[in-house]
């Protein structure tokens, strides 16, 4: 998950805004810049988003010339938006837009909802469909729709390990939890906790464990770089949603967006096939430890994958998770996922290691199951896997009407 432009070895902070930069030519340039503006009122009218993504050039109209030509929905920030309140009522945190409303099962996003990457942005041709062919797809739509629901309940899951999120594992073969995780729960709570307000000092919080994260690279292992790769896909949800109402294309900010991209070059200099570790759930020599730790990076890969097809990533779209998404490994049976004894792990892989997992491995055999008619081979297959599968693989199964 890395696009492998930005070298991890000197990053440095701006002493006045405290943004990361990753070479030290920018860092002067930016640091001149900040110095010459600090202060200043900004006078200058903020480009469409569609316009400041694609960093053209924008008319400021109500509708401005370049989103009319290309059919884009055309839409400018408001500045102090009102941000999410959290219905606590709910077991799982569901995220609701006033404190008396409650989660519409029936609910499809409304007609001008977008979602995605930047058009503008160029792709291999391996990469799934455009953001424009999406945006034109009312299947496509309603797939992000509810997946962009599912994923606003992720950094509420976090509070408690009982319920934490589909690619973060509970550890239950050790008795506490990795130092990076716990931060993360607490983190939850307090967003859970937080005032409607831009200002609240959660989101301070937040840009300094993020600041953390990125001083703490250099001597992070594997292990806690995936750790910590975890916990920043929650971060960047927060601030997504944390301040986006339902009409809003939900963006990542630039700055954890580089941070994720430093830890995935890193990552995939000490493992080249980090984000694909071979299935080896067969193997009678793979330690529950071990098996965890690579389904952990698989469920990381997939739901990578899943917010590329709802949120502005940026330049996040180019990672091989994305890219190459058709060789994304499918995630293992609940049973055996959720497994709290080592004891139980292994009772449930001998029943689904031979039955259930002789077709459909990757996410392309996926795809390619559910365009086979009820009575075929390939379709039996996949109705053995949704009888297996968690809510992860349900969102991977409304995701392949996005590629």
């Amino acid at each position: 998950m890395s696009l492998n432009v930005i070298t991890s070895d000197v990053i440095h902070f701006c002493n006045i805004c405290s943004k990361p930069i990753a070479t030290e030519s920018a860092y002067k340039r930016h640091l001149s810049y900040c110095r010459r503006t600090q202060g200043r009122p900004r006078k200058r009218p903020r480009s469409c988003k569609e316009c400041h993504s694609a960093k053209a050039k924008c008319s400021f109209e109500s509708e401005c010339s370049r989103c009319k030509a290309k059919g884009l929905y055309c839409v400018y920030e408001q500045p102090g938006a009102s941000a999410l309140i959290i219905n606590a009522n709910n077991n799982y945190g569901s995220v609701s837009s006033s404190p008396n409303s409650y989660p519409d099962p029936f609910y499809q996003p409304p007609p001008y909802c977008d979602f995605g990457s930047p058009s503008s942005l160029p792709l291999p041709s391996t990469s799934p469909r455009s953001i424009l062919e999406l945006r034109a797809d009312p299947v496509a739509r309603h797939g992000a729709g509810f997946i962009l629901e599912s994923i606003r309940s992720l950094p509420l899951m976090m509070i408690s390990r009982e319920t934490f999120s589909w690619y973060t594992h509970g550890h239950w073969y050790q008795s506490k939890l990795p130092q990076t995780i716990v931060r993360c729960s607490e983190l939850a709570t307090l967003y859970a906790e937080r005032r409607p307000s831009p200002r609240d000092p959660f989101w301070t919080l937040l840009e300094e464990e993020n600041r953390r994260l990125l001083q703490d690279l250099p001597n992070c292992s594997l292990r806690d770089m995936v750790f910590a790769m975890q916990v920043q896909i929650i971060y960047m949800i927060m601030f997504a949603l944390g301040h986006a109402s339902l009409a809003e294309i939900p963006q990542v900010r630039l700055q954890m967006l580089m941070t994720f991209d430093l830890y995935g070059i890193k990552a995939t200099e000490m493992d080249n096939n980090v984000w694909f570790p071979p299935e080896r759930l067969d193997d009678p020599n793979v330690t529950w430890e071990d098996w965890i730790f690579a389904e952990v990076r698989r469920r990381l890969a997939i739901t990578w994958f899943l917010l590329s097809r709802v949120m502005d990533l940026k330049f996040g779209v180019m990672c091989p998770s994305v890219s190459n998404c058709r060789s994304l490994p499918l995630p293992a049976p609940d049973s055996i996922w959720n497994a709290r004894t080592r004891e139980e792990w292994e009772s449930s892989r001998k029943v689904h290691s031979n039955c259930c997992w002789e077709s459909l491995k990757s996410f392309g055999d996926l795809i390619t199951a559910r365009s086979y008619p009820p009575d075929s081979e390939p379709f039996q297959q996949l109705n053995k896997w949704h009888a297996n599968c968690d809510k992860l693989g349900l969102l991977l199964t409304l995701a392949t009407s996005m590629v």
